[in-house]
């Protein structure tokens, strides 16, 4: 196969959350701009954000998940508790069984029948539809929007938190770290049985014999099951490692990928004084339980009433607004929905989740950060935070408002916080000008890759 035409087709399959469309938004204008056809395709929910910045959008799997259905579930689960969580469980993963069922039966071949993309740019979360898409001869890169997720030698998985310093004490736990993620899968595989969670090892491997895939491809030994292929990292090296390479797998390490110019909600800017530090918090887009969520907003609620001299801005979430909100001090704006990129350019700290989103375009306006991580890959990120010196960590069974205002106060007044998020801000700075990400792709398609053998250089 030679090179393509100017314009090819190219159709991004993200995971379905924003803090996963999010990343990809810049990358989809750069494409766009060089005369690439772009096209989103996903469950209904993420439709709106990608068609507000003007992409095709394919709706997959309507007929099991119509639009509302991972929003409301994902909200719905927050209130439940012991029998009545388990039952919802089992529904949910039924759901996502059901998904896994429909490829197999063809329900993403007549989309690639129809498109006949040059490229698929598919969520490293998203190992399935890469395996379709090489029974139809389209070219996969995979790209990630958290830190690679494939087994290192020496470095620990995203959810242990831990820090290598090459001492054994920290290697035990390390390997510690990595003996419970394994044993976590076999937990799984009882869980599949009992309809609690999805199948996803035994529809890799279906999907892989169905449509020729090399089954040597396929990653059991990560962190997640996955694909051996080339993957673009949607960060700098230089925060991602712990101050040495990564070799484990085929990595592009390219800019943030942060768009500066995606839509973002309206705010009271009028309550915003000009005269007083400002203060950002935010525990991201993902659903939590209600008591984290209460915890945590009154938290901020007490800080606000400890510092008048601050002006505090509380991102809601999902859950809407906590009981005792509505007294909250005048220096407190609690929304649902911030515009996080335009406060972060006055912010003087951020206090974070840990969602790489949020991290990473707090590093690109050099604001310190505290870092109360909770799932997923969040510990593996604050613990990136502390490495590079860039802010604090706060374990959430330790939260309160004394421990909290206290760290708020240190990346805020101790210079060497700042000058570490300018130093790594510089980095990002240096990449996003280089816009390696969309060269790269662009050489993948000038060059007319074949599958799996396509190496990145």
């Amino acid at each position: 196969m030679g090179p393509v035409s100017p314009m090819a087709t190219i159709l991004i399959a993200p995971f379905p959350e924003r803090g996963h469309v999010n990343p990809t938004l810049r990358l989809a204008k750069q494409l766009r701009e060089r005369g690439h056809r772009v096209v989103y395709c996903s469950i209904a929910d993420i439709e709106d954000p990608v068609l507000a910045e003007g992409f095709e959008f394919v709706r997959i799997f309507e007929r099991l998940c119509p639009k509302g259905t991972y929003a409301r579930a994902v909200k719905e689960a927050s209130g439940l508790r012991g029998l009545q969580l388990l039952l919802f469980a089992r529904k949910f993963m039924a759901m996502q069984t059901g998904m896994l069922r429909a490829m197999m039966e063809g329900e993403l071949d007549g989309l690639l029948k129809a498109l006949r993309p040059e490229l698929l740019l598919c969520d490293v979360l998203m190992p399935h539809p890469p395996l379709v898409a090489y029974g139809h001869g389209v070219p996969v890169l995979l790209f990630n929007t958290t830190i690679p997720l494939r087994r290192e030698p020496g470095e620990p998985p995203l959810g242990s938190g831990e820090i290598p310093d090459g001492r054994w004490v920290t290697r035990a736990r390390i390997a510690g770290a990595w003996w419970r993620l394994s044993a976590r899968n076999w937990r799984d595989a009882v869980k599949v049985w009992l309809g609690l969670s999805s199948p996803n090892r035994r529809y890799l491997r279906l999907l892989a014999r169905r449509h020729g895939f090399p089954s040597e491809a396929l990653d059991f030994e990560g962190q997640s099951p996955g694909l051996r292929l080339p993957e673009l990292v949607l960060c700098p090296r230089q925060f991602v490692e712990f101050g040495r390479a990564r070799t484990g797998g085929q990595y592009l390490y390219t800019e943030a990928s942060i768009d500066l110019e995606r839509q973002e909600p309206d705010f009271p800017w009028e309550r915003l004084p000009e005269d007083k530090p400002l203060h950002l918090f935010s525990l991201g887009t993902m659903q939590y339980r209600a008591e984290t969520q209460a915890l945590f907003h009154g938290a901020v609620l007490e800080i606000a009433r400890r510092r008048p001299d601050w002006s505090l801005v509380l991102s809601l979430g999902r859950t809407g607004r906590t009981p005792g909100l509505e007294s909250a001090p005048p220096n407190l704006i609690a929304v649902e929905q911030v515009p996080q990129l335009q406060l972060l350019r006055r912010a003087t700290s951020m206090v974070t989740h840990g969602g790489f989103n949020s991290v990473k375009e707090s590093i690109h306006f050099g604001v310190p950060m505290v870092v109360v991580p909770h799932l997923h890959d969040q510990p593996g990120i604050a613990a990136r935070v502390v490495y590079h010196g860039l802010g604090e960590r706060l374990d959430p069974s330790r939260l309160s408002p004394e421990r909290l205002l206290s760290l708020v106060e240190k990346v805020s007044h101790e210079p060497s916080y700042r000058r570490a998020a300018e130093r790594m801000r510089a980095h990002f700075h240096d990449a996003e000008s280089n816009a390696r990400c969309v060269d790269v792709i662009q050489r993948f398609l000038d060059s007319g890759p074949g599958g799996v053998a396509w190496q990145v250089r």
